[in-house]
């Protein structure tokens, strides 16, 4: 039983040896990383990426892990104090405060080296310090803030509740002991730069003025736009701040207008070349204004709608002023059987979307008071009846003549509807069956109207009209050609009552008295 009882009892004290011994370190023998230098995360702080040794300045609070194995493992987690220095046994204090992470271990490595041969010595950050910045200017809520060694300028500022109204967001200023540095949040913000939008320090200020006079950018670049001047910036970076030029920039001829220092309120124009050495070197000034030109007609896109009766309606992308109305309804597949070339039509959208002064002129007779004059009237019923940019072209006789003659060239935004033939004509009015009658080439008004049960007693027969279906026109039944879809119209005749019979008699008597009283007196004397 001794054997067993001695057992357990070297177990436990070499328990006791292992977990009593200093907390400088472990001798493990196995060549193994130390757990604390595995880990090797840090603690605090919402890192963009990995830190970058060669730019993370220490400072107060950082925590650093070192750790080494060779014939013997260590680690070791050592603080940087107020007073900038760690404590790292052996060694005793290193000051580190204001060196990067690279020269932070390059400096300890050195230092431990003297102590120890091990094959391996890293030195790693596992948490970054806090402190407090203090953000004034043209900030929603301006004082000091919390921020830590990973906290950029954009990041304190949005904690800040971002910019106010008015405010710069390319000329912040970051100010550190003796030294200013600029900040554009701009060029941060759509360029990605992160060189303007720097790490936060202790004890930084970070002051945001009232934004200065823009230069505007036009033309063919990405965005255009105004950006608020920064002194000594040149048009090459301006214009890499409006997204850079379009590939249908003229570069040979950029139009800069400046103005006068002597005279704000006059101004001269420079044409520029976009050559390397002006986009380098030349300078903008407060309220300039660019305007980068397009290489005219660059890849200009040009459509044609075809709708209706072909085998393939849709949108195409046309050869404009090349490309006809025939050559496109054989790209559309051509006409269906139900095609009615009788009514369709082509529109220009050209002139379909443009508003031209009789427009206008109708629009302060439609609200004028007391109406509107015969002239008016018959100028507003045939702009009305009219369609709007439609071309005056015979489909049919297009078709008959083979597109030789009549074939038109298309244009951008152009419409052309192509219905399905309705085959019948509508006889409406004072007929004795008012509705359709089925179309038959040749056959005249008069026929339509027989075939709608002929006149009605209060029918005007004179008064009949052809209402056409292409164009809307109300047209006299002599000489017109009925297609299908018109409109055969017969009007009523208009009411005599007695009352009007009596008063026109009544008016013709009084003229007639009139006449003889003065007949009358004329011989009497």
């Amino acid at each position: 039983m001794r054997r067993p009882a001695l057992i357990i009892l070297l177990v436990v004290a070499i328990g006791f040896l292992v977990s009593s011994r200093p907390a400088v370190g472990q001798d493990a023998g196995s060549g193994s990383p130390p757990p604390a230098y595995t880990a090797g995360r840090v603690e605090s702080g919402v890192l963009e990426g990995n830190v970058d040794p060669g730019q993370y300045v220490l400072g107060p609070g950082d925590v650093l892990a070192i750790g080494f194995w060779g014939d013997a493992n260590r680690s070791e987690t050592v603080f940087v104090n107020p007073d900038g220095d760690a404590i790292v046994p052996p060694v005793g204090p290193i000051h580190l405060a204001g060196l990067t992470l690279a020269d932070a271990r390059d400096l300890v490595s050195e230092k431990l080296r003297v102590y120890y041969r091990p094959r391996v010595l890293s030195v790693s950050l596992i948490s970054v310090r806090s402190f407090q910045v203090h953000v004034v200017g043209m900030v929603e809520k301006p004082g000091a803030l919390e921020a830590n060694a990973v906290t950029r300028v954009s990041q304190v500022i949005a904690r800040a509740q971002g910019l106010a109204e008015a405010a710069s967001d390319r000329n912040i200023r970051l100010i550190r002991g003796q030294d200013t540095l600029r900040v554009d949040l701009s060029r941060y913000l759509l360029l990605g730069d992160n060189s303007v939008n720097p790490f936060v320090s202790d004890g930084d200020v970070v002051y945001v003025p009232p934004s200065y006079e823009s230069v505007r950018v036009r033309g063919s670049v990405y965005r255009e736009g105004p950006y608020e001047f920064t002194e000594g910036e040149t048009l090459g970076e301006i214009i890499e701040l409006a997204g850079g030029l379009r590939p249908e920039a003229l570069t040979d001829s950029v139009e800069l207008q400046r103005f006068r220092t002597d005279d704000p309120t006059s101004s001269e124009y420079i044409m520029l070349a976009l050559e390397p050495s002006v986009l380098g070197q030349f300078e903008m000034a407060q309220g300039d204004r660019v305007f980068v030109r397009s290489i005219p007609d660059w890849h200009r896109d040009a459509e044609a709608s075809i709708n209706g009766e072909v085998k393939h309606p849709g949108v195409y992308v046309i050869d404009e002023g090349v490309e006809t109305l025939a050559q496109l309804i054989v790209r559309a597949g051509g006409l269906t059987e139900k095609a009615s070339l009788a009514e369709a039509r082509l529109v220009r959208g050209l002139y379909a979307s443009r508003r031209f002064p009789v427009e206008a002129m109708l629009d302060s007779l439609r609200i004028a008071e007391g109406g509107l004059s015969d002239k008016e009237l018959g100028l507003v019923q045939t702009l009305v009846r009219e369609p709007k940019g439609a071309v005056s072209i015979n489909f049919e006789s297009l078709y008959a003549l083979k597109g030789r003659r009549l074939d038109t060239p298309l244009y951008n935004g152009d419409v052309i509807d192509i219905p399905r033939a309705s085959l019948f004509v509508r006889v409406s009015g004072q007929v004795k069956n008012p509705g359709l009658v089925a179309f038959k080439h040749g056959e005249s008004a008069s026929y339509y109207v027989k075939q709608a049960g002929g006149f009605a007693s209060r029918a005007d027969a004179r008064g009949m009209r052809v209402v056409t279906a292409l164009s809307g026109q109300t047209l006299g039944p002599s000489g017109t050609e009925i297609r299908p879809g018109d409109i055969v119209w017969v009007p009523q005749k208009k009411d005599v009552s007695a009352w009007s019979t009596l008063k026109d008699v009544i008016q013709v008597l009084a003229q007639v008295a009139t006449i003889y009283i003065v007949v009358d007196q004329i011989t009497g004397k």
